[in-house]
């Protein structure tokens, strides 16, 4: 085929969309030795064919067997086995997981197929007991039918869990994998509460808080979690424990399972299928910046295994950065710990005391641009270990990926949204470099990754939100097969359909001619409207109706002029309509902070159940989950029902300077009809909280984003100038009065407009911030803001018209907005005053302020945000503002369910030369 048959990638096949702002990946020059895609196939010559892209719900992991199939796992406890060729499906086994189970992290974790899957039909699975706070790992067995029989299970081991006790479950990784020997190797999470540490690692030795002290499980011996497990399957349904783990058989106060240890969340591994090295994406903490009380900033890492070893956590993390023996109940720090000989002295810990030194990983990043991997951009962290390919001449698959990429380390990022490539020294284990893959491709949140028997790469994007609630899928999820086409791409199948449910007979008006060939080719038409193997059409865009009631999946096969076809299927359902969900409160884009306890109502509206309005719904069927948004992931907290309620919007500690905020979701699923299954309807809207940093903007022009060791967080908004703009969107501004802006003050005088819908929208108020006479000058203007109805971008424009050549150089730090917006009034009542408002510089203020918790509650703490950059603890505080300025000091009070509210005293300081 000729050069010119080759084409760039373009256009998405998933019809992938991403909600909101995500952080962009940013490929710099490669830091190695060996340049960046040194023999590599040009990443443009590949295809992304999608394999399943409606009605996920939370998909978790996957595997192909020898005969094409892939069979996945959804977390919310499906086995699902699907056909490439017609794309028809088939639930194999579901474990009917209830809503309580499914809050946090627990569910239907891992699966791997034996290595004689075709055979045998073994396949293996880890998965959160319904009825006892343990995890399983079990073997099952697939019939020829594709479907598993619930008592072929064999359990090999389990483990307890801390489910329950605090926000434990949250980490509980859960993949496993299969070795060239066929050891079975199974990932663990630490299942320690990662939310009440403030970022830094979960070290507390308090009685009753073993839940939030990792020291009992990664550190621990003698406990399987945050662990590599590493056994042997044996044929009668037992283990074995192969020879060369971390601990012998027998080593008092260890487990002979333990492979690794001193992991915090090692979310995705995989086996090289060579050398048998152990690959591995592990999570790190969330502190945005590092304190020397506390230790680094939070990391995570690609670990590269060829041998046990102990990786730290929770004393050490990234390249053995080291954490402080921090006490919790005294809040004294003490000293770090020694990564080259670490000591568990917690009494919690029930194995070895003295432990194997830290080892070091193959890479590690932070939040910020890393130095020594700069290929790696920089935003949310979250690595997900992918599979090592390697190329087998003996396969005779055209798609089949090229030598050039034999050896290398496939990884993705799961909240920075690409895949990239490791390539290694395989003598060494020296990294060598880290190249793009599939940079012209658009992924919403990549999270799983597998080579198949084809030599093609499978891979699960996760989308956004999540399936656990009746009706919950997760947004634009997708499984898709990424093949080699540099003798050419394969068409792709597009197709929409103007219904996918309604009463029988339904006339459904089909369009297929969005599906193209990349290579320009012609392309012809065989529309299947049951997938019963008969072509009904040839058409683009044609009609079909169906007489039979039931659920048909509608295919349709494009073939372009070379003979290549594409397949895309979906669901029509016939006597039976989807249900349509809304929320009626709160409102998409209203602010509550987390912690709050905010209102909710669901509108259910279904052809054939009823509504909610007319009262025939049963609000018991109707869900309601909360979760925890976390940069451009989220984490799943809590699960509610019923059509109208509260709900309690966790604080989740992530530490100071984290893009967190809060996620609700709802969910219907009708009750079907004869013959006809059930369908589900949902929706999502996003809150904002009170008090954000600056710099999470969904959009800017102009600006930069920069680290700033003074800044609130560790980063800023800065090269602020005239012309230039923030926003945030969505945004609902109803219970919202004023407007607090955190600013360093530039070269010249600026004036910050806040604006809805437009840069030059609607003013809804302003304020100006005078030069600076020095460096870092800190001020806290309050705008009043105009109550604003609806959804809409919110938008700080800059002016500054008299600016020197420079520019204004105006930074912009933190946001505050005040009022409850969409929280209840259950919070603390806060009060505070100031001895004098007024006066020039260097004016010392004396501030005072109380407040009233909520019944049952008691006040946690005071703290004194003073609007010039420093902060002070207690109800009352003297402070002097040396530089002239608008500030507003702020006193939150905290109560003991992690309520917070504010109230706000302003401060205007004059210049002596006045």
């Amino acid at each position: 085929m000729s050069a010119l048959h080759r084409r760039a990638l373009g256009a998405t096949t998933g019809l992938v969309v991403a909600l909101g702002a995500l952080v962009p990946a940013t490929t710099a020059a490669t830091a190695h030795d060996v340049p960046a895609g040194s023999g590599h196939a040009e990443t443009t010559e590949f295809d992304k064919v999608p394999l399943v892209t409606e009605g996920l719900a939370d998909p978790f992991e996957l595997d192909v067997a020898e005969d094409g199939r892939v069979v996945y796992i959804q977390r919310t406890g499906q086995v699902v086995v699907l056909e490439q060729d017609t794309l028809r499906q088939t639930t194999a086994l579901d474990l009917d997981y209830s809503l309580d189970l499914l809050s946090q992290s627990d569910g239907l974790l891992g699966l791997t197929l034996d290595d004689d899957f075709t055979e045998n039909g073994w396949l293996y699975l880890l998965w959160s007991d319904p009825d006892v706070a343990r995890m399983n790992l079990s073997r099952f067995t697939m019939g020829a039918d594709s479907t598993i029989d619930p008592a072929s299970e064999k359990r090999l081991l389990d483990f307890t869990i801390w489910r329950g006790e605090g926000r434990a479950n949250s980490h509980m990784a859960g993949s496993l994998a299969t070795g060239p020997d066929g050891d079975l190797y199974v990932a663990t999470g630490d299942n320690a509460d990662p939310f009440d540490q403030q970022g830094y690692t979960p070290i507390d030795e308090r009685p009753g808080r073993r839940a939030w002290d990792a020291q009992a499980t990664s550190a621990n011996t003698n406990d399987l979690r945050g662990k590599i497990l590493r056994i042997t399957p044996e044929d009668d349904g037992t283990y074995s424990v192969p020879e060369g783990n971390l601990f012998a058989p027998g080593t008092e106060g260890t487990r002979p399972e333990i492979f690794g240890m001193g992991f915090r969340n090692p979310f995705r591994i995989t086996v090289d299928p060579a050398t048998g090295a152990v690959l591995v994406g592990d999570y790190g903490p969330d502190a945005r910046v590092a304190d020397p009380l506390r230790g680094p900033e939070g990391q995570v890492e690609f670990i590269r295994m060829t041998e046990p070893g102990n990786h730290g956590w929770p004393y050490c993390h990234a390249d053995n950065q080291a954490y402080i023996d921090y006490d919790f109940a005294t809040g004294a720090s003490g000293q770090a710990f020694n990564c080259a000989n670490p000591v568990n002295d917690s009494p919690h810990n029930t194995g070895l005391r003295e432990l194997p030194p830290s080892q070091e990983p193959l890479v590690w990043y932070g939040y910020g641009p890393s130095e020594k991997f700069p290929e790696l951009g920089s935003g949310g962290a979250a690595p997900m270990g992918g599979p090592v390919y390697r190329y087998d001449p003996e396969l005779d698959v055209k798609t089949k990926f090229p030598e050039s990429f034999d050896g290398h380390w496939f990884v993705s990022e799961y909240a920075r949204n690409f895949y990239k490539v490791l390539s290694l020294d395989e003598a060494t284990g020296e990294l060598l470099s880290i190249d793009p893959f599939l940079e012209g491709e658009t992924f919403v949140a990549p999270f799983e990754a597998e080579f198949g028997p084809d030599g093609s790469l499978y891979i699960i994007d996760f989308g956004l939100g999540r399936g656990a609630g009746r009706g919950s899928t997760n947004t634009d999820a997708g499984i898709y097969r990424i093949d080699y086409a540099a003798d050419g791409r394969r068409p792709i199948s597009r197709f929409t359909a103007d219904v996918d449910s309604g009463p029988d007979p339904l006339t459904v008006a089909f369009t297929g001619d969005t599906s193209e060939s990349p290579d320009g080719l012609d392309i012809t038409y065989a529309w299947d409207f049951e997938n019963d193997g008969v072509v009904d059409s040839t058409e683009a865009d044609p009609m079909h109706t169906y007489t039979d009631r039931g659920q048909f999946s509608a295919r349709l096969t494009v073939t372009d002029s070379d003979g290549f076809t594409g397949v895309s299927v979906q669901k029509i359902t016939v006597g039976n309509t989807r249900p349509d969900v809304s929320f009626g409160a709160p409102f998409h884009g209203g602010f509550a902070e987390l912690g709050d306890t905010v209102a909710y109502s669901v509108d259910v509206a279904d052809a054939e159940d009823g509504s909610t309005e007319a009262g025939t719904i049963d609000c018991e069927q109707v869900t309601v989950n909360t979760q925890l948004g976390h940069d451009t992931h989220a984490h799943p907290l809590d699960n509610y029902t019923g059509c109208s309620g509260s709900v309690f919007l966790d604080p989740a500690d992530h530490g100071v300077g984290q893009n967190v905020y809060p996620v609700l979701g709802a969910g219907y699923e009708d009750l079907g009809a004869d013959g006809v299954p059930a369908l589900a309807g949902q929706d999502i809207l996003h809150l904002q909280v009170r008090d954000k940093e600056a710099e999470f903007y969904a959009d800017s022009s102009g600006v930069t984003v920069a680290d700033d060791a003074d800044a609130r967080g560790g980063r800023l908004v800065t090269d602020v100038d005239h012309g230039d703009w923030i926003a945030f969107d969505p945004v609902d501004l109803r219970g919202i009065d004023g407007l607090t802006v955190g600013a360093v003050r530039g070269a010249a005088d600026a004036t910050v407009t806040v604006r809805a819908g437009s840069p030059t929208g609607r003013m809804l108020g302003q304020t100006k911030v005078r030069a600076a006479t020095g460096a870092g000058q800190v001020v806290s203007p309050t705008i009043d803001i105009e109550d604003e109805q609806g959804a809409t971008t919110l938008y700080l424009a800059v002016t500054s018209k008299r600016a020197p050549a420079g520019g204004a150089d105006l930074g912009l730090d933190w946001l505050v907005f005040h009022g409850r917006g969409v929280a209840d009034a259950t919070a603390p009542v806060v009060t505070a005053e100031a001895d004098r408002t007024g006066g020039t510089a260097g004016l010392s203020v004396d501030l005072s302020g109380s407040a009233l918790a909520p019944e049952g509650r008691e006040i946690a703490s005071y703290q004194w945000d003073l609007g010039d950059g420093t902060t002070a603890d207690g109800p009352t505080v003297t402070h002097v503002y040396e530089e002239p300025g608008r500030y507003t000091a702020r006193l939150i009070a905290t109560d003991s369910e992690g309520t917070r509210d504010w109230t706000t005293v302003e401060i205007t300081v004059a210049d002596t030369r006045g």
